[in-house]
């Protein structure tokens, strides 16, 4: 019984130790700023549909070729997307050759797509909060446990690659 105890503790350490999956932060914010703009609807100007239409398609286009190349390289690399499972390699290519974390970009791109599409202030207010959670919640804990386990590897990858683009 011991050793099973010492065997999960030490496979808590070998992650990032995030306990909300980023995700969920990307769906509350959603949330909440949809929220907010059905109870209260904020509308400064008016922006004719065309152009939101468009911008909001490029920005969900990229959001969905950083997110589609970020899974893809992780899953051929065969290493974890899970935040609270073992990374077992640095990936450096596909999205990886641009941000450090295209998962959480795609995110923040879908967010701000999203809001331009609605033209919702709410929305726009909720890309800084789900830029910060993922910032402080997800980004640096990860960056710090991947230095810690891959060393010069790691650090050599960061001073290569933006953190986000």
């Amino acid at each position: 019984m011991r050793k099973v105890r010492i065997i999960m503790k030490d496979n808590l350490k070998d992650s990032a130790a995030i306990r909300i999956p980023p995700p969920v932060f990307f769906f509350v914010c959603l949330g909440c700023g949809l929220v907010l703009e059905f109870v209260f609807p904020l509308q400064l100007i008016s922006i004719p549909p065309i152009p939101r239409i468009i911008a909001s398609f490029i920005l969900i286009l990229i959001s969905i070729y950083f997110a589609g190349s970020g899974f893809f390289v992780l899953i051929r690399n065969k290493t974890t997307f899970n935040t609270a499972k073992s990374t077992s390699k640095i990936v450096t290519d596909g999205a990886y050759r641009f941000s450090r974390n295209p998962l959480y970009l795609s995110l923040l791109l879908l967010l701000s797509g999203i809001a331009v599409l609605q033209f919702s202030l709410w929305l726009f207010f909720a890309i800084p909060i789900l830029y910060l959670l993922f910032l402080f919640k997800a980004v640096k804990p990860e960056e710090s446990y991947l230095s810690q386990k891959f060393g010069e590897e790691y650090l050599d990858y960061a001073a290569k690659v933006r953190r986000w683009i």
